[in-house]
C-alpha cells in the first residue's frame, strides 16, 4: 500500500501526474484562485508506479510505500 501526497506549495497545477497516472486518483482543483493538483481518489488503489513523481515539473510529489 502507498500513501501519495501532494504539497500544495510547491504544485504549480502542471496536472502532467494526473494525465500520466494509470489509476487516476489524482486530479486538479482550484486552490485560492490557483489551478492545484490533489489526490481525489482512493490512495489504496495506488500501484506505486510513480509516474507522478516522475513527471511532476516541480517535485510536489511523494509516494511512501507503507
Amino acid at each position: 500500500m502507498y500513501i501519495v501526497a501532494i504539497d500544495g506549495s510547491v504544485c504549480d497545477g502542471n496536472a502532467a501526474c494526473v494525465e500520466g497516472c494509470p489509476v487516476t486518483i489524482l486530479s486538479t482543483e482550484v486552490v485560492e484562485g490557483k489551478k492545484k493538483c490533489t489526490v481525489s481518489g482512493a490512495t489504496a488503489d495506488c500501484l506505486g508506479c510513480m509516474v507522478c513523481v516522475e513527471v511532476c515539473p516541480t517535485g510536489a510529489i511523494k509516494v511512501t510505500e507503507i
